[in-house]
């Protein structure tokens, strides 16, 4: 492990800068020889044992607030894309042009905006099913659904925090893998959530093509409302070695409710960035501020926040991406547009402060000249 290092004393014009008080003397193993947070860093630091007890900690349970101050340092370091752009088309030549574009980091102002604007979407195009409604239920008339919400959540006395979330996504392969062989065909959509204590969950919408579940009202007391059970809660939990809670949902349009919910819950209030309105929030959303966890923990265990799959990819846009057609052979700019006349050449990663840029601003436009220092500094 290397040693430990102030960061006061490393990448003083980062145009960030850590902001904790908890941990000065500790938060400086997250930079790597230049200076700069990455995760390999951050993994080697916290998810080895006798690294952690170096630092005085006795388990990856009690290092947690730790963690997070690392990932919120990592997210909020501005870092840029320099690309350059030339035109290969026809007519007049034009002249090229270099660029850098603000990297999209898990839960910085750009991954806000990119992930709050396809669930967006989602909101707007998703055309609405109707499965059942509270009409439905009448004296010897059975209502049945296809979808359910199901949320799986992982017994602490299976094993630690780490053992917990680097086994969490082939648990729940194997999940869905008997799930499907009982109940045939199913699309889902599954986010990764983190309890207080760390230990995961998770949030799966399930659409069963060749199966459907009886449907009872039931009256929560905790939530002081009424949700709706399916009669099969103990053999689907029964594929699962934790605790099961699973309730049916009556329409499409409530998918999405539940699905843009909990996903903004865990990307979006962190920086206030995106916080839209005649009176946007400035720093950080309280209610959302728990979300941090999460967005840690699937960091430092490289996990996706969120996945779809079987016909979910087909209705949920842009969340797969327009990329995957039969012109995948044309060229495509960083919005994943098609471009016919440009040639764009990634030169590689910077950071705000080393290109003297703002860390609010997403894009400008370079000279050459800054480009050409910029490459010979690296060689």
């Amino acid at each position: 492990m290397k040693k430990l290092s102030r960061l006061h004393e490393v990448e003083e014009n980062s145009c960030g800068g850590l902001k904790s008080e908890s941990f000065p003397h500790l938060l400086g193993t997250l930079l790597n020889s230049s200076g700069k947070p990455r995760l390999e860093s951050a993994r080697e630091m916290l998810l080895k044992k006798e690294n952690l007890e170096e630092l005085g900690f006795n388990s990856f349970e009690d290092a947690l607030a730790l963690g997070e101050e690392l990932f919120s340092y990592w997210r909020d370091f501005s870092e840029f894309m320099v690309m350059k752009k030339e035109f290969v088309g026809f007519g007049d030549p034009k002249p090229t042009e270099y660029f850098a574009e603000k990297c999209s980091k898990r839960g910085n102002d750009v991954y806000q905006r990119r992930i709050k604007t396809r669930f967006d979407w989602l909101s707007r195009e998703m055309p609405d099913k109707k499965f059942f409604g509270i009409k439905d239920f009448q004296v010897k008339k059975k209502v049945w659904t296809s979808l359910l919400w199901i949320t799986l959540t992982y017994d602490p006395s299976r094993g630690d925090l780490i053992f917990a979330w680097e086994t969490l996504g082939e648990d729940f392969n194997r999940f869905v893998t008997a799930m499907r062989r009982r109940y045939g065909r199913i699309s889902y959509f599954r986010v990764w959530e983190s309890f207080e204590s760390g230990y995961p969950h998770v949030h799966a919408v399930m659409f069963f093509e060749e199966a459907k579940f009886e449907v009872k009202p039931y009256w929560s007391e905790d939530e002081n409302k009424l949700t709706f059970r399916v009669e099969e809660k103990d053999e689907i939990a029964e594929l699962w070695h934790s605790f099961v809670d699973i309730q049916a949902i009556s329409s499409l349009s409530n998918v999405f409710t539940y699905l843009k919910k909990h996903q903004e819950k865990i990307i979006l209030g962190l920086s206030g960035s995106v916080q839209e309105g005649e009176n946007p929030k400035k720093g950080f959303d309280l209610e959302n501020i728990k979300g941090l966890r999460t967005l840690f923990l699937t960091w430092i265990f490289r996990k996706r926040s969120f996945s779809v799959s079987g016909d979910f990819r087909e209705k949920l846009g842009d969340l797969i991406s327009h990329l995957h057609n039969s012109n995948m052979g044309k060229q495509v700019d960083l919005e994943g547009n098609f471009v016919s006349e440009w040639k764009f050449t990634f030169l590689g990663i910077w950071s705000a402060g080393e290109l003297g840029i703002p860390p609010f601003v997403w894009f400008k436009r370079l000279e050459q000249e800054e480009v050409e220092r910029l490459l010979e500094g690296r060689s």
